[in-house]
Parts: C-alpha cells; structure tokens; sequence
C-alpha cells in the first residue's frame, strides 16, 4: 500500500461551486489545503494541517497524522460532507 494514501476517503465541498472533492492521499490533501477559501486560511486548525500534511510528504508524520489535521480543518470550517 503508498505510504501516503489514506485508509478512507475525506470528501470536501471547496470551490466556487461548492463541487465536491474526494480526498485521497496526503498530495490530494496538500492540493486541497492550496485551494482552500481565502478567507478561510487564518485559522489555527488550517494552520496546522499545512504543517503537518507537508510534513507527512517530506516523511516526517504520518499519512494517519495528516489526515487527522486536513479533517480538524475541514471540519473548522464546515466543508467536509
């Protein structure tokens, strides 16, 4: 199994749309976290998942660790389904 692919699907509403994102690896969840609402990116929860998700990708956390932040984030904001 890739060292970085999550044991389960976060699914997100992000965009202009609102169009839903499945999120499946700790890339995906980096790649989400760039495409956060700006208006969005202040809070300490996001803060932290960029923390520790680019960590996770650099081979210092855990995928487990990453998901957890980028779903505190998700959920601070009311953007995960």
């Amino acid at each position: 199994m890739d060292r970085l692919l999550f044991d389960s699907p976060v699914t997100i509403r992000i965009g202009a749309e609102s169009t839903q994102r499945e999120v499946t690896t700790v890339k995906g969840a980096y790649e989400a976290l760039v495409d956060w609402p700006h208006a969005k990116r202040s809070g300490p929860l996001y803060r932290e998942a960029v923390e520790t998700v680019s960590a996770a990708l650099a081979g210092t956390r855990t995928r487990e660790a990453a998901k957890r932040a980028f779903v505190a984030a998700a959920d601070e904001i009311g953007i995960r389904v």
